[in-house]
Formats: C-alpha cells, sequence, structure tokens
C-alpha cells in the first residue's frame, strides 16, 4: 500500500521526530521503533498471543504511544481505561477483558493500587511509568529486549469499554482486521 504507516515511515526516515513530550522532550521515529518492538519482544515473553488483551490506565505521554504501537503490530487488543474510574470499576475492566498485562501511570497510583487488589494479575503483570507499590517499573519491561522488528506481526486494535447503561460496562470487541500492520497504521 506504498510509503505509508509508522512501521514504513520510522524505517525510511528514523531521524524524523514522531513525538515532542510536554516538556519539549523530543523522540525520532527510530527511537519509538526501537522501543515499540521492545514492548513486542517483551508483551510475548509473557506468553501474549494473538487476540490477547492489554490494559492500560494513563495519561497520553511517550508509552501510551509505544504500547498502543505495539499493540497494532502484535495482533493484540488494547484496553484503555478511564482515569476517571475508581478502583473496582478499573479492576471489573481488567478482569472482564481477561486482560494478560496491566500498565498505569503513577498519577493514577491510587485507585490501580486499589484494582490490584481485586484483579486475578499477579505482580509480575503489573507495570508503572513511574513508580506504584507493587507493580514493575515499566523500564524493565523493555531493558535488555531487541529493538528489531518482531516475526509473525499481525494488526492489533482497541477494545473500548461502553459506559454500562444497562449495569456494568460491556467490551466492544471487534475481530482483528485482516491486513497487514503496515496497511492498517
Amino acid at each position: 500500500m506504498g510509503d505509508l504507516g509508522f512501521w514504513n515511515i520510522a524505517t525510511a526516515s528514523p531521524d524524523r521526530v514522531a513525538l515532542v513530550e510536554p516538556d519539549g522532550t523530543e523522540h525520532t521515529a527510530g527511537e519509538l521503533h526501537g522501543a515499540v518492538n521492545q514492548v513486542v519482544h517483551a508483551l510475548r515473553g509473557f506468553g501474549l498471543e494473538q487476540g490477547d488483551v492489554a490494559a492500560i490506565l494513563m495519561p497520553n505521554c511517550v508509552a501510551f504511544a509505544e504500547i498502543m504501537l505495539a499493540v497494532q503490530q502484535a495482533g493484540w487488543y488494547l484496553v484503555p481505561i478511564n482515569y476517571h474510574l475508581v478502583g473496582p470499576e478499573i479492576a471489573y475492566i481488567i478482569n472482564d477483558s481477561e486482560a494478560k498485562v496491566f500498565i498505569a501511570h503513577e498519577r493514577f497510583a491510587k485507585e490501580a493500587l486499589r484494582a490490584a487488589e481485586e484483579i486475578s494479575l499477579g505482580p509480575d503483570r503489573r507495570f508503572a511509568i513511574g513508580s506504584i507499590e507493587g507493580f514493575r517499573p515499566y523500564d524493565d519491561l523493555k531493558a535488555g529486549q531487541p529493538t528489531t522488528v518482531p516475526d509473525n506481526r499481525a494488526t492489533g486494535t482497541l477494545m473500548n469499554y461502553t459506559s454500562g447503561t444497562t449495569g456494568k460496562p460491556k467490551g466492544v470487541k471487534r475481530p482483528l482486521p485482516p491486513i497487514s500492520p503496515d496497511d492498517m497504521a
């Protein structure tokens, strides 16, 4: 489908600025590409397979982009959890979605900790951007992982939860798109 898509652009122009943080820190496409690949390799090491779910509770940040792009090339579902929810609501979504990993930002530590008390994921499957007691550092997830493009790439997508007008929120899980990640992105 041509040269569009994050991975094609990052490969063709690795020095191109792809993301700028609020403090002005710039991340090149090549750096982001490598970090995304590290996330895929790491989560596959935890046994995540095509069709599995990763849940996140975070603001817009570099890690959000890394995880979203990792999901989009590994054939997983990403469940972004609304940061206005409280611990039991967060736990419900994590458990209902059958998430294999939970990644939270320290800004939401209080409710992430409350959720952690009720989820089926052990501490080895919980990661924190910043510091949250009982969560592993997100940077440890990527540490030592290769930046190479992973094998068996498949397109992943979002799995959003409804507001729950009939009781509990419902996950909207559509079939994974049957196209390459390069064409999807």
